[in-house]
């Protein structure tokens, strides 16, 4: 797991001048759509959202200013774009923790953590992905087809929960999704900052593990038996995100 006691480290020693320059992305012929995806994140982190522009991102990415539109018609569909790659990039993170080693659980627990380690790694992409900032989302089919795709993988464990008896005879898709809004909670308080400085009962790894574990077993026909005192007897063990 990442280290969200860490803030953003990208600005110390830095002067404005050497923000920018480090925030370049080097264009090459044939990558432009790329450069412009890049260049669009840096703009996030620099400005924001709300302030982005195709100028300042023709700007960061070292092109013309008429470039941007060669591939985007403008600043949505650039942006919905930058959403689809980070759902392309969300489905090869989490996927790639499947095995048929582990358990039902234990991959659904993997693949969470996976989850949750791309948001702290992309808080902009991750905030682009399922926030507000794009307009007309369902006119953005590549969009939306790589966000289920992504979405598909813990769908795909909880089908073969149910299959195995181990889940609820229920809707794949609402289980799931029972699933899905406790991590995707847990990953926004993560990267808004909620965790920072505060006091928990235990490293923030096994904290997030349990709630996670706690989550699946909302959905499971015989939950085996949960010891609170697992967590009672590590509260000598306080850990503070400084």
């Amino acid at each position: 797991m990442t280290d969200v006691s860490k803030g953003d480290q990208s600005k110390d020693g830095q002067g404005k001048g050497d923000q920018n320059k480090d925030s370049a992305v080097n264009y090459h012929h044939g990558n432009l759509r790329l450069a412009l995806l890049d260049a669009t994140v840096a703009q996030i982190k620099e400005v924001g959202v709300e302030k982005l522009s195709l100028r300042g991102i023709a700007r960061i990415a070292g092109v013309s200013q008429t470039a941007p539109y060669r591939h985007f018609k403008d600043k949505n569909e650039l942006l919905a774009e930058v959403a689809t790659q980070a759902f392309i990039d969300l489905y090869q993170a989490t996927s790639q923790q499947l095995t048929p080693q582990r358990t039902t659980c234990k991959n659904i627990e993997a693949t969470a953590l996976a989850y949750v380690d791309f948001a702290i790694a992309n808080p902009e992409r991750y905030k682009l992905m399922f926030g507000p900032s794009i307009q007309n989302r369902r006119s953005y089919s590549n969009m939306l087809a790589a966000g289920e795709r992504s979405f598909n993988v813990l769908i795909s464990q909880v089908e073969h929960g149910i299959e195995e008896g181990i889940f609820l005879n229920d809707c794949a898709m609402i289980l799931a999704n029972t699933l899905w809004t406790q991590v995707h909670g847990i990953a926004s308080l993560i990267i808004d900052g909620f965790y920072q400085n505060r006091e928990l009962p235990m490293p923030f790894d096994e904290f997030l593990r349990i709630q996670i574990s706690i989550a699946s077993r909302a959905i499971q026909i015989n939950p085996t038996a949960y010891t609170a005192s697992r967590i009672a007897n590590k509260t000598d063990r306080q850990v503070r995100f400084d």
